[in-house]
């Protein structure tokens, strides 16, 4: 029979610069139970795909998102909701947050690429999609076929007339009105015209007409007024406008039920995250934040003086510090310039970010911590123990908004929907 394979007594014959606590961890650690192990996996998921068990995840608190929503509707007075999901439901997940949310109170969703709204359906999502994004002429038969709201503002609109006509179908529009932010969307002088054309077409059908505010104040009243004078002039001639909506996150902060109009389209308050700087200081809204985000220590090791740490030294050790390498980098959507701003939670407690954050790794100096090991769940934000780290802090660390974080967070990391 094989004599049993010495792990410790291997690594210390190789001269391996790691402490003991690393030593005990460095083959099981990934697969401790934690907080992830515990949670359902990738709910909602189309496909169930195999993690390894030490790369970083996500995990979205859906209870929190109930209650944002709620906070919300009660604000609007019960005005349908139409949740934003674009840029992966703002990093939380596309289709497992659409799933849940199909559960609660929300007409229906939008997304910023006609791609989410195509997963949508193929997900099984069946309340109304709205594609805020562009389109061109050969999208017009998977727009149609999937029964998805199209924003229009061009003549494009004939290119979905036409393939809905071969398709003995209708093509569902919601129609963009520039009023003052110059993005897109047909121009507040041209919309009633515009209007008029569209709801000459026999195969399309109008489920809504909508804009988006500047968010500066008196420019917003500007361009609600301007918004109101071309659906009110619309609905005098008879002309459909479906439902009439203008507040994001912000304007359902900011103002009141005359900015609400016949829906709301909320989108980063729907995952616990304030919208501006003044509305996080204000806080008018309760929010709870619906997501965490952590990893495994990689490694454990001891660093004597004289030693270095990642590309071109950037941590040059001046006494001995012992140090944790973290499966998590800027590949995943961390900042890369969270070495000496941020920190992170292991065991409960606050551990600074050194050196850099690499494509997928990053460091953080525990000296004087011989308990934390290979295998510790790492949190950069999210709460652990007692302990917390709001994603707003994370973001002020890095000096960037919530948004950026949040949209720039991997795709291919790990959803865990508790």
């Amino acid at each position: 029979m094989p004599e049993r394979f010495d792990r410790r007594g291997f690594l210390k014959s190789a001269g391996a610069a790691v402490v003991a606590g690393g030593l005990a961890a460095t083959a099981p650690g990934c697969s401790r139970p934690g907080t992830g192990d515990r949670a359902a996996e990738d709910a909602g998921s189309e496909v169930k795909e195999v993690h390894g068990s030490c790369d970083p995840w996500i995990e979205v608190d859906l209870k929190a998102i109930e209650f944002n929503v709620g906070q919300i509707s009660r604000k609007v007075g019960g005005r349908p909701i139409i949740a934003v999901l674009k840029c992966n439901a703002y990093g939380h997940g596309l289709a497992g947050v659409a799933k849940f949310l199909e559960r609660l109170p929300v007409h229906g969703f939008a997304v910023g690429k006609l791609s989410e709204a195509v997963a949508l359906r193929r997900a099984g999502i069946r309340l109304p999609v709205l594609n805020l994004g562009p389109f061109a002429a050969a999208d017009a038969e998977t727009i149609v076929r999937h029964d998805i709201s199209q924003s229009v503002f061009t003549d494009a609109v004939l290119d979905l007339d036409e393939r809905a006509a071969t398709m003995n179908r209708r093509a569902s529009v919601h129609v963009k009105i520039d009023t003052g932010l110059g993005r897109v969307g047909v121009p507040h002088e041209a919309a009633l015209a515009y209007l008029r054309n569209v709801a000459g077409l026999a195969n399309v059908r109008v489920d809504g007409v909508f804009q988006s505010f500047n968010e500066e104040a008196e420019i917003d009243a500007l361009q609600l007024a301007r918004f109101l004078a071309v659906t009110e002039a619309a609905r005098k001639e008879g002309l459909p406008v479906g439902l009439r909506h203008a507040a994001a996150s912000t304007a359902v902060f900011r103002y009141g039920e005359e900015y609400f109009l016949d829906a709301v389209r909320p989108g980063i308050a729907i995952y616990g995250h304030y919208p501006t700087e003044e509305e996080h200081r204000l806080k008018r809204m309760e929010l709870r934040p619906a997501l965490s985000l952590r990893t495994r220590a990689a490694y454990v090791k001891d660093l004597k003086p004289g030693d270095a740490l990642s590309y071109f030294r950037k941590f040059v050790a001046e006494k001995p510090e012992r140090v944790v390498t973290a499966a998590l980098g800027y590949s995943d959507g961390v900042p890369h310039t969270l070495g000496g701003r941020a920190s992170a939670l292991v065991r409960g407690k606050k551990f600074p970010f050194i050196a850099d954050v690499t494509a997928s790794h990053s460091y953080l100096l525990v000296t004087g911590h011989e308990d934390v090991s290979t295998g510790d769940e790492i949190t950069l934000v999210g709460r652990q123990g007692e302990a917390e780290l709001p994603l707003y802090g994370l973001a002020q660390a890095a000096g960037v908004s919530d948004y950026k974080i949040l949209i720039g967070l991997s795709p291919s990391l790990r959803r865990v929907f508790l």
